[in-house]
């Protein structure tokens, strides 16, 4: 699927998406157009880092001047 998120174009995996995914790639979108930090927090089985992954490289493709962006996850077993 492909929709407009604000003045991006998002390319994203899947035919449908939850509403809590869109309102994180908002937030996320955000974050990236203040060149800030975010975290994001999600239930299991939610989507997060297709959702994340998605919206990152959809940002790049559009702003490449910003370079690398990092994403960092943990999981229970790391705890």
């Amino acid at each position: 699927m492909k929709f407009q998120l604000e003045d991006l174009t998002v390319y994203f995996p899947y035919e449908k998406m939850y509403p809590e995914q869109y309102s994180y790639m908002v937030e996320l979108k955000h974050a990236l157009d203040a060149k800030g930090h975010c975290l994001l927090e999600m239930p299991t089985g939610t989507g997060k880092t297709v959702t994340l992954l998605s919206l990152i490289t959809s940002y790049q493709l559009q702003h490449p001047e910003v370079g690398k962006l990092v994403y960092c996850t943990r999981t229970v077993p790391e705890m």
